[in-house]
């Protein structure tokens, strides 16, 4: 089952992705922040526990972008990196990816998408 690290500021959004990312894609959501410096203090501390980060750019505190920039540099090369937010423009979109993200999906069009590419990510070889 693949580990997914839910990055995202609202509560009931992040309890709805939970039970989304577990009926849906088969993944187990191991932990969850609503800020960047939480994010980037808990994925220090557990570089391996996780198979895929969630996050949303627009956080409590913070931005999302941080937490992308800092795992371009110390994720591993089988972990992924995955935009979830509203209203994901094309600059957004273009921002995300040079960040080093994998995917970029908005919350309120595209979340079958995102279920089928976090599914997808139990069926990929891992380390």
């Amino acid at each position: 089952m693949t580990r997914i690290y839910l990055i995202e500021d609202n509560p009931l959004i992040a309890t709805t992705l939970s039970d989304g990312l577990q009926e849906f894609a088969d993944c187990d959501v191991i932990g969850t922040a609503s800020t960047s410096g939480g994010a980037i203090d808990w994925l220090k501390k557990n570089p391996q526990e996780w198979d895929a980060a969630v996050i949303d750019i627009f956080l409590a505190e913070g931005n999302g972008l941080t937490v992308a920039q800092y795992l371009q540099e110390h994720k591993s090369p089988t972990q992924r990196t995955v935009v979830l937010m509203n209203h994901a423009t094309s600059e957004v979109r273009e921002g995300a990816l040079s960040a080093g993200v994998d995917a970029v999906f908005d919350k309120s069009l595209e979340l079958e998408a995102f279920y089928d590419f976090c599914k997808k990510l139990n069926i990929s070889p891992r380390r």
